[in-house]
């Protein structure tokens, strides 16, 4: 019987590496993604699956072609285009299967090959821009896979639902003055975190107001406050928008042992979380769910973080963690961030 997750991964993402010293985004990231997927593989848990590349010119469907010019460029020798973002020999092998990659997930999950695609890529991709790298990122692999779903298969709503720590703010600028795409990101208070941005009242412009919806997450924030903020705010969107196909950047950054964030997910609040999203997807699109790796820094936590996603089919999760409560703090700092969310988006959405 095929398993319903594939997994679509390889070592051509290890090709891209840092110069010279030491990075957070780095190769083994995606090697202890790759093993643990070969492990499950081995046991008839999830397909492993071979990842695709596209011509480079495919990047300028969502990049301006001056900027794609400039990365294939740069890519050639070791240097970093911003203070965290770097290049390299292997840089542009690795970017352009990432968005090969991350369209084959979402094609195989609109076309029900699967009831779980993840694209374990990298580099990551939700802080790059139209004219920009940025946060580790070089193309923004889910905006290509949504751009093309809609350009090549005709899609009018695609919804995309952000879990990692920072807010995505090249997606967002990708799509601010659209409303084919929905982009809904859960992150860390960008007063405190990177890239300081993704406040609730910046959701959209023009034909995009109200399709931006940023919902702001306190440090230390929890499992169950994650729940809470899915059921009160994304849910009762998602449901209204009607998506026809719902897209998830998965950062694995918001767990509470992540180095460079000040949230509390346990890998169990990611299996729930996004086991939501996936009973969702399946009622209101009739397809399957599509995931793109993002952040996420921990190696343990990316290694057990495979098997969280080959088990969003079952009834229970994978891996037990202890789940802290929330101080009184957190949980009040919590609610006024989801009264000024809803705030922000009373005149596009009833909540």
């Amino acid at each position: 019987m095929q398993p319903q997750t594939a997994v679509i991964t390889g070592e051509v993402f290890e090709k891209h590496r840092p110069p010279g010293y030491s990075h957070p985004e780095r190769p083994a990231r995606v090697r202890v993604i790759r093993e643990e997927a070969a492990r499950l593989a081995s046991d008839g848990i999830v397909a492993l699956l071979e990842p695709r590349s596209v011509p480079l010119e495919e990047a300028t469907r969502v990049h301006d072609q001056d900027y794609v010019g400039m990365v294939a460029e740069a890519s050639e020798y070791p240097q970093y285009l911003d203070p965290d973002t770097y290049v390299g020999p292997g840089s542009l092998e690795a970017a352009l299967h990432a968005l090969g990659t991350a369209y084959e997930a979402a094609r195989l999950a609109y076309e029900g090959r699967y009831r779980v695609v993840y694209a374990a890529v990298r580099p990551p991709g939700h802080h790059a821009g139209k004219r920009r790298a940025a946060g580790f990122c070089l193309f923004n692999n889910i905006a290509y896979a949504a751009q093309r779903m809609i350009e090549d298969h005709g899609l009018k709503r695609i919804a995309i639902i952000d879990v990692d720590a920072h807010w995505g703010d090249g997606t967002a600028e990708i799509f601010y003055d659209r409303r084919d795409v929905l982009y809904i990101s859960f992150h860390q208070d960008p007063r405190t975190l990177y890239p300081g941005r993704g406040f609730p009242e910046e959701l959209g412009r023009g034909e995009g107001l109200g399709y931006t919806v940023n919902i702001m997450m306190p440090p230390l924030a929890t499992d169950q406050l994650y729940l809470k903020a899915w059921h009160e705010i994304a849910m009762p969107i998602l449901e209204r928008y009607k998506p026809q196909l719902i897209l998830v950047s998965l950062g694995f950054d918001a767990h509470k042992d992540d180095p460079l964030t000040d949230l509390a997910l346990t890998l169990e609040g990611y299996w729930a979380l996004l086991r939501e999203v996936l009973v969702l997807a399946e009622r209101l699109t009739g397809r399957g769910l599509a995931l793109m790796l993002e952040g996420g820094y921990d190696l343990r936590v990316l290694r057990d973080g495979v098997r969280v996603v080959a088990s969003l089919t079952e009834e229970e999760p994978p891996v037990r963690e202890e789940s802290v409560e929330a101080p009184g703090e957190t949980v009040g700092r919590f609610r006024r961030f989801v009264e000024r969310v809803k705030k922000a988006l009373e005149p596009y959405w009833e909540l």
